[in-house]
């Protein structure tokens, strides 16, 4: 009876009802956007960095990570790079040699960290290749002992395309490494994620240099996905069972990175609770008018022996089945909106760079959390604010109400 009678006041006071529904539907889509836009923006930005460096999973000798060594090394490269092809969800992996250096032209000297990189592997991993400004990426030639130096370094040596640069350091057996390379490509520091003081080369001339012969230091995997990196690390781990390599997801080889992104995240929640705060203070507002409106018909309702519970579950309910509908509403229009944006993004004036990346516009995702959070937060919210009028409406005296009315 009581819910029969909550829909009827509903739909009698249909202008009033679209309004409160309007608001809170609005409120709905303006959650599930937040969330679209933070998940989509986290979700490119995340992409970004390690389709630009890291890739989504790693693969080293055990203890690497902790301490970078140039003894710590995969023997079998091609072997194990089967193994990962393999794994669910890997797209591509490219090995890599790195090794540090001193760089030497004239009378001009600079530390360098030197990686070797698979010119044909490399680019279905990473987007280095795209980051040559000048120039051109690494050839197939690995005599050719050719070099990618970060232009700040190029300014420092006083060298240009063309060039020579002699480079220094120690060998793996002990002797020491020097030998001739070319410059073949300039990387800005704006486009690296590598930092000022990266060079690159073919790793086959890396392996001569640091005498690593077929090794490799890290093997680099690209997923369908970045949020399955921790997954599919875990599956590449069970297929590496008993050897003393292990995987690792991005999220463990740029802990700092994903330590700073997360805590953003839980910066975005003062947002969401301001917004929930002014949805939660505009329904009581509302449902209050409401109260007062209708003050001489729930002093009938209470003289013609409604009990004050039933009066109190009325308010509840209409409540909250105006915020059923307008839920459902919202859902309809959250889907609708984050679909948009997912699509279409919207495209910043200015480009923006950031640690190497180059953002040009945002786009939103839809996840469940768009759809599900709004939604319990629009109900427990409706259902908070609607306790107070309730308790008023209940304790109405019907003799001083039918006055007032």
């Amino acid at each position: 009876m009581l819910l029969k009678i909550a829909f009827r006041n509903i739909f009698r006071h249909k202008r009033r009802s679209i309004l409160t529904g309007m608001m809170m539907a609005g409120a709905f889509v303006l959650f599930s956007l937040s969330f679209g836009f933070v998940d989509g923006g986290y979700d490119m930005i995340i992409d970004m960095f390690t389709r630009d460096r890291t890739g989504h999973v790693q693969v080293h000798v055990k203890g690497y990570l902790d301490k970078h060594s140039l003894y710590k090394k995969i023997n079998d490269v091609e072997s194990v790079g089967a193994i990962i092809g393999n794994a669910a969800e890997v797209l591509a992996w490219a090995p890599r040699i790195y090794g540090p250096a001193l760089a030497f032209a004239g009378r001009k000297t600079t530390a360098l960290n030197l990686m070797g990189i698979d010119p044909d592997r490399e680019p279905l991993v990473t987007r280095l290749r795209e980051k040559v400004s000048e120039g051109s990426f690494v050839s197939d030639d690995p005599l050719a002992y050719e070099i990618i130096l970060p232009a700040k370094t190029a300014r420092i040596l006083k060298i240009g395309l063309g060039d020579e640069v002699a480079l220094i350091s120690q060998a793996a057996d002990g002797s020491p490494a020097t030998e001739l390379f070319t410059v073949v490509g300039l990387v800005e520091d704006k486009n690296s994620s590598y930092g000022d003081m990266t060079a690159f080369t073919h790793i086959d001339t890396a392996r001569d240099f640091f005498v690593l012969g077929k090794t490799a230091h890290e093997i680099t995997v690209l997923l369908s996905n970045h949020w399955q990196s921790r997954e599919a690390a875990s599956l590449i781990n069970l297929a590496l069972a008993g050897s003393d390599l292990e995987a690792s997801p991005w999220e463990v080889v740029e802990a700092q990175f994903y330590k700073a992104m997360q805590a953003d995240l839980k910066g975005n929640w003062i947002t969401l609770t301001v917004l929930t705060v002014i949805v939660a203070v505009g329904v009581l507002n509302t449902i209050l008018m409401v109260i007062l409106e209708r003050t001489r018909e729930y002093g009938v309702l209470k003289a013609i022996g409604t009990r004050p519970s039933q009066v109190f579950m009325l308010i509840v309910l209409e409540t909250l089945i105006l915020a059923g509908f307008s839920i459902l509403a919202g859902a309809i229009g959250g889907i609708a909106a984050n679909g948009y944006f997912a699509e279409y993004g919207i495209t910043y004036p200015e480009p923006i760079e950031w640690g190497g990346m180059t953002i040009q516009y945002m786009k939103a995702r839809i996840t469940l959390r768009t759809l599900w959070i709004p939604s319990l937060v629009i109900f427990a919210t409706a259902l908070l604010v609607s306790i107070w009028p309730a308790i008023r409406a209940a304790r109405i005296v019907p003799v001083k109400a039918l006055r007032e009315g």
